[in-house]
Parts: C-alpha cells; structure tokens; sequence
C-alpha cells in the first residue's frame, strides 16, 4: 500500500512539474490598412488544429495600429488563423473607423518558440 502512494505522489508532482513548463509567448506587433496605421480595431489568434497547433487562442485590440496579447495569455508555438477586424460597434472604438469601416480579414501566421512582434497589412478590397 505504501509503494502505491509513493507512486500516486510521484504521479501528481509530475503532473504538477509538467504544468509549469508553460510559458506566456509574448506576441505583439502592428496592423496597417493602405499603409496608414489601423486606428482601431482586433486582432484574434485561433490555433490551426489541421497543423497540429493546439490550446487556447487570444484576442487584441488594436489601438493606433498597434497590438499586443496581455501577459497573462499563453500561445504555443505553431500555426494561427488570424482574423483582423475593425471593432464592435458601440465599443467606444468604433468611432475611429466610422469612414474605414471594413469586413473582417484572415490570414496565417507562425508564431515561433520566442514569440516576436508581427506586421499584418490589411488589404483594401473593392
């Protein structure tokens, strides 16, 4: 009985030791719309689960075309969906775009080991 308990607690400290590894990615960076920095808007990072990129996703806003994930948020390595739109109407934000308003845009991105800063530049559509 002893040795099962030995081996329950070696179990749970690895278990609890595993989780610790996680590490906030740092992701930030800037969003351009016709080379003029995005007023406001959101970036959002969804995991690319067909290129084996798991765990949660993130969300930014975007602010004088500048973007960063709160430190609290953890992306793993791999490939995103990133979807870059204008923001929610009566977000307060929403008045900045009222002229450029614009429909959401997606695109990929591989977000290394490290994290890094990114540049997205939101095409014009007619």
């Amino acid at each position: 009985m002893t040795a099962l308990r030995n081996i329950c607690a070696v179990g749970c400290v690895v278990v609890v030791l595993a989780g610790c590894g996680a590490k906030p990615i740092p992701v930030s960076g800037t969003v351009t719309r016709e080379g003029r920095p995005l007023p406001a808007g959101y970036v959002t990072f969804e995991p690319d689960a067909a290129s084996g990129t798991t765990g949660p996703g993130a969300t930014a806003a975007v602010d004088d075309g500048v973007f960063s994930l709160p430190a609290d948020h953890t992306l793993t390595p791999g490939k995103y969906l990133v979807r870059i739109g204008p923001p929610l109407l009566g977000s307060g934000a929403d008045k900045k775009l009222a002229a450029t308003t614009f429909k959401p845009w997606e695109t990929t991105v591989e977000i290394p080991a490290g994290g890094g800063s990114l540049t997205f530049d939101v095409p014009v559509t007619p």
